[in-house]
């Protein structure tokens, strides 16, 4: 396949639609309730991992790196909006494969971080395949298809498993931080150390 049918593949606009779809929905996140944000994004990112699945191999045409445009404030203001919006939803325990180093087979992990990190190659991707050089498009889906069967797309599964698990374990979603802090159970401190030693302070007066 030449390099123009390559980069015009049903495949690769497919995917190409998908993440800018992706992109403009993680750098917009205030517009959505936690409950939509969660919902749609569990049906977002497996779309996305069969889309990236699907992206032809094949070999680079320049020998210098693709262009980068995503900078570490871009990256931070999209993580920190997410963040904002999960809170205390955003921690997760990664499940590590048994060719891991890992011990114990998880490790904590951020769904804001993982889903940055997504966002962070798919954009430079997108702004790399709208310029309409075929040779940087070309060399913008190899790339990315490298970048999936290396990083992202371990990412895209551990994070579609989290947000499966806040979409059908019967969390509420909606509770608010101060309905979160209001339903925390009363902490009985009587036999805190603490306390015994200042009841002793108060019966010596």
């Amino acid at each position: 396949m030449d390099t123009k049918s390559l980069v015009y593949s049903r495949n690769v606009v497919e995917f190409a639609t998908v993440a800018k779809e992706y992109c403009a929905f993680v750098e917009a996140p205030t517009g959505h309730t936690r409950e939509t944000f969660v919902h749609a994004m569990q049906k977002l990112l497996p779309l996305l991992y069969y889309k990236a699945s699907l992206l032809p191999k094949t070999e680079p045409v320049y020998d210098e790196r693709n262009e980068k445009f995503v900078t570490e404030e871009d990256y931070n203001q999209v993580k920190e909006q997410i963040l904002a919006l999960l809170k205390k939803h955003d921690d997760f325990f990664e499940v590590h494969p048994p060719s891991t180093a890992d011990d114990e087979g998880t490790s904590s992990a951020s769904l804001s971080e993982y889903l940055t990190d997504i966002y962070q190659d798919l954009k430079d991707f997108t702004l790399l395949y709208i310029e309409g050089n075929v040779d940087v498009m070309h060399d913008a889906v190899w790339e990315c298809r490298l970048n999936f069967e290396e990083y992202w797309g371990l990412r895209t599964i551990n994070a579609t498993r989290a947000l499966h698990h806040l979409a059908f374990s019967g969390i509420d979603l909606n509770e608010t931080e101060e309905e979160e802090t209001n339903n925390q159970p009363d902490t009985d401190t009587k036999d805190w150390f603490i306390t015994r030693r200042q009841n002793d302070l108060r019966n010596d007066f």
